[in-house]
């Protein structure tokens, strides 16, 4: 039995004595090796951040997403505020509207500056766990919690209002715990509160929430100052809707409209169709959302709790897991699919089963049973009524987050303190709140046993491609079999097999295997492209242009990969149309095609075939935007220097003479290589912010052909 403890910190919560010697002694914690914890911290996140930043660069903007940008822009264009179709709080959009006017408006320029708002996120979960247990172990793993979790880092590459949330009810949380002394602090935590509410409006019932805690733990004055602050912030944004719209919507009309739009047998279409045909009428929009989503609910009750049922075992999924299982077609670089695995669902399992041991076990239970405890369970309770989004769980994070990692530090080390007396039914409760969310999870996917099948999947698919590479395809086909049986609807291993066949010359057993892969999953990208190069070398040209329009649909580069992969069909021309959408297989290192012509990156690659005394031509565009610096170009043949040139404005053709040893076995490779720009570089109100280096419209081989004297 552990040792009650007999002396209290400054937040009120029982310590165990030995412990508060020990942390006591010299040597112990001090500001300043707090601040050399929160400096390590905040470069650890803004590494993951930046790492996930420069992935999601070309990811395209979602339709909320585009929506806050547009309401942003249009804020600073035309200095007024526009509603969005389903109405929303206004400090995000001020939010963005600023970050547009420290970085501009792109969109990559935005994501960086919440990557670094993400980033700082570590400061507020360092000092509320810090506060709640005075134990620098304790905070170090919860700020690495969150400096790790790559949900956090990639959610702060949406323009969604999340990632500010986080970070502004975290805040809250820690000022919560310090608003006792002096009591001006209460006000403090009232402001943010506001702030938080009117970037979303699922803060309201901290208001509750946090005045109870301050009521409880503070003393009368400071509970009403917080409410008071929080409410007087508030007012203004609600009488400007009473103004508006003649009724009362304290911040926005989300709960209500997602109540209807989530509920109603006719879908969450239909539903925006009646409410967009409302116009700007919020106030009867509100009225008649709220009656009839609750109409829904208590006419078909059996619906609905088949629905709360579905959403609650989505609650608790593995969010990433499950992306790469249900989305198959969606190419993700493998270090991404470790950290999304490990870093993503990994850290979720230990902040969820680990925060609801903690909350239950830890020295800090009056905090998790007023303010942590209610959150998070209003949180899935509203997630349970409407829909369940990976996104809408992340406020839960700071609930948890502080008690997962007193469970990580208490497993490693057993002196940490328990709890205040520890029964049998505290035990039980921990265990029990741990195995349900487990259980609902299970029941949504049997992870385990699928995890093993791709364990044992993409080894067989890893030995298909070694044997591939080594001019096997019998060993090919015997481990894509393998694979094909753990998962027949693998479009990887029917690849495998096509790319065995063509490897043996059997054309016809290739596209019934391709064929097979887009059965499977009709938009993967490898079988599109191999099926294109197929119909091109039949001539084809049409099936093969739609084929291999799926080069786009990827954000692998493809060019690489059909490089290698086409070199059995593929032999290589003696002219090449770039840009044509039958060049693939042929070049790497290309933007894709735009207007029948392809722009370079730094450095680009043709595969041609020639014959000795060949010359070879190429059709490049030196033009660029005015003010930018003319392309200086060098070219290779075979990696042997070809020349180099200043490209001026305008068409040219350019002629290289291949010395005889680079025609050797009929192949060659022309490298170009040349200076870059951005165009955004250069106008500012340019979207296109590619690396570019040359535009090539054809290249093609001529050879000299000298007429014999003695004929």
């Amino acid at each position: 039995m552990t040792e009650r403890p007999d002396i209290q910190n400054s937040a009120g919560w029982p310590v165990d004595r030995n412990a508060a010697r020990h942390r006591a002694l010299p040597g112990a914690s001090t500001w300043r090796s707090h601040a050399v914890d929160l400096l390590a911290l905040i470069i650890v996140a803004l590494v993951l951040r930046l790492l996930v930043w420069h992935w999601h660069q070309f990811y395209p903007l979602g339709g909320d997403e585009q929506e806050y940008l547009q309401q942003a822009l249009t804020l600073l264009r035309e200095r007024r505020y526009v509603e969005l179709r389903l109405m929303r709080p206004p400090l995000y959009a001020g939010f963005l509207a600023l970050s547009i006017l420290l970085v501009d408006s792109l969109v990559q320029n935005l994501r960086l500056v919440q990557a670094v708002v993400g980033a700082l996120t570590v400061i507020p979960i360092y000092l509320l766990t810090l506060h709640l247990w005075r134990d620098r172990r304790i905070a170090l793993v919860a700020g690495l919690l969150v400096a790790l979790n790559y949900t956090l880092a990639a959610t702060a590459t949406e323009l969604l209002a999340e990632t500010v949330f986080l970070l502004g009810i975290t805040t809250l949380f820690w000022l919560l715990q310090h608003a006792s002394a002096p009591v001006r602090r209460a006000g403090i935590a009232g402001v943010t509160l506001a702030a938080l509410a009117l970037t979303r409006s699922v803060a309201l019932p901290l208001l509750l929430l946090g005045t109870v805690w301050l009521f409880i733990t503070a003393n009368r004055r400071a509970a009403a100052l917080f409410a008071l602050t929080a409410a007087l912030v508030i007012a203004p944004w609600t009488l400007r809707n009473y103004l508006t719209y003649h009724a009362l919507i304290i911040v926005d009309t989300t709960g209500a409209e997602n109540l209807w739009l989530d509920n109603d047998p006719a879908g969450r279409e239909a539903v925006k169709r009646q409410l967009y045909a409302l116009g700007n009428d919020m106030a009867t929009r509100q009225q008649l959302a709220t009656e009839r989503g609750l109409a829904a609910i208590v006419t078909d009750p059996q619906r609905f709790g088949a629905r709360v049922w579905r959403e609650a075992r989505l609650f608790f999924a593995l969010q990433f897991f499950d992306d790469m299982r249900d989305r198959p077609a969606i190419w993700v670089p493998p270090l991404q699919v470790w950290l999304r695995l490990l870093l993503g669902d990994g850290l979720w399992l230990i902040t969820l089963l680990a925060g609801v041991a903690g909350a239950w076990l830890a020295p800090a239970r009056r905090w998790a049973l007023v303010v942590a405890g209610p959150w998070a369970l209003y949180v899935l309770l509203t997630a349970l009524v409407f829909h369940v989004e990976a996104r809408y769980r992340l406020p839960v994070y700071p609930a948890l987050i502080p008690f997962a990692a007193w469970t990580t530090v208490w497993i490693a080390d057993r002196r940490v303190h328990l709890s205040v007396a520890p029964h049998t039914w505290t035990w039980g409760l921990a265990a029990l709140t741990c195995a349900l969310p487990v259980a609902l999870m299970l029941a949504h996917r049997l992870y385990p046993a699928e995890a093993l099948m791709l364990a044992q999947k993409h080894t067989h698919l890893w030995q298909a491609e070694r044997a591939l590479n080594n001019g096997d395809p019998a060993a090919t086909r015997d481990a894509a079999t393998a694979a094909l049986r753990l998962d027949p609807r693998s479009a990887l291993a029917h690849v495998a097999l096509a790319r065995a066949d063509l490897a043996a010359g059997d054309a016809t057993a290739a596209l019934a295997h391709l064929n097979a892969a887009l059965d499977a999953i009709p938009d993967h990208p490898y079988a599109h492209l191999l099926r294109g190069a197929l119909s091109r070398a039949r001539g084809d040209d049409g099936a093969a242009r739609a084929d291999l329009a799926y080069e786009t649909a990827s954000l692998e580069d493809l060019q690489h990969w059909a490089w290698l992969a086409f070199q059995p069909i593929a032999p290589p021309p003696a002219q090449l149309d770039i840009g044509d959408g039958l060049d693939l297989g042929y070049i790497r290192g290309f933007h894709p095609a735009e207007h029948g012509i392809r722009w370079t990156m730094s450095r680009a690659d043709i595969l041609l075939a020639v014959q000795p005394d060949a010359t070879i031509e190429l059709r490049l565009g030196g033009d660029r935007l005015p003010g930018a610096p003319p392309p200086v170009v060098r070219f290779e043949v075979d990696g042997r220097a070809a020349g180099q040139m200043r490209l001026q404005p305008g068409w040219q053709t350019v002629s290289l003479t291949l010395p005889p040893e680079a025609t050797g076995d009929g192949r060659i490779i022309v490298t170009i290589s040349s200076t870059t720009y951005r165009p955004r570089s250069v106008d500012r109100a340019s979207p296109d912010n590619r690396e570019l280096g040359v535009v090539v419209d054809e290249v093609r081989v001529t050879h000299t052909i000298e007429e014999d004297p003695v004929r």
